[in-house]
């Protein structure tokens, strides 16, 4: 084997390497910083529903968590909050009464104690 055929050989395989090595970086990177994750509270719906005025929320929780609720208007600027609730995992559907509000954008907050969903709502009368 002659020096211009290793040469060109030892470029090929550390060029692939190199990429391999990225590859893998930008894996680990994106699994750390960019996937959600498995024990948070997961909103899945939220139905607005009248006469009173009250909030449907369908929620699936992991495990036995402790969840706060609250009420922003569009400048997220805190409207009501009801009490902490402790609930038991699995699907659970919580119904929260709304306060007097005019017809216009809102959001409702869930939290735990590791992370906070904020979903947007449209309330007419």
């Amino acid at each position: 084997m002659d020096l211009i055929t290793l040469r060109t050989i030892l470029l090929i395989t550390l060029s692939v390497m190199l990429l391999i090595v990225l590859y893998q970086r930008f894996k680990r990177k994106v699994n750390a910083e960019d996937l959600p994750a498995l024990a948070h509270a997961e909103l899945r719906a939220l139905e607005v529903a009248y006469h009173p005025a009250r909030l449907l929320v369908h929620v699936h929780l992991p495990d036995d968590q402790a969840l706060f609720t609250a009420l922003s208007d569009d400048a997220h600027r805190k409207i009501h909050a009801w009490p902490e609730e402790l609930l038991h995992r699995g699907e659970r559907r919580i119904e929260r009464e709304l306060p007097k509000l005019e017809s216009g954008t809102y959001h409702f907050e869930i939290s735990t104690a590791t992370q906070r969903t904020v979903r947007r709502f449209r309330l007419l009368h």
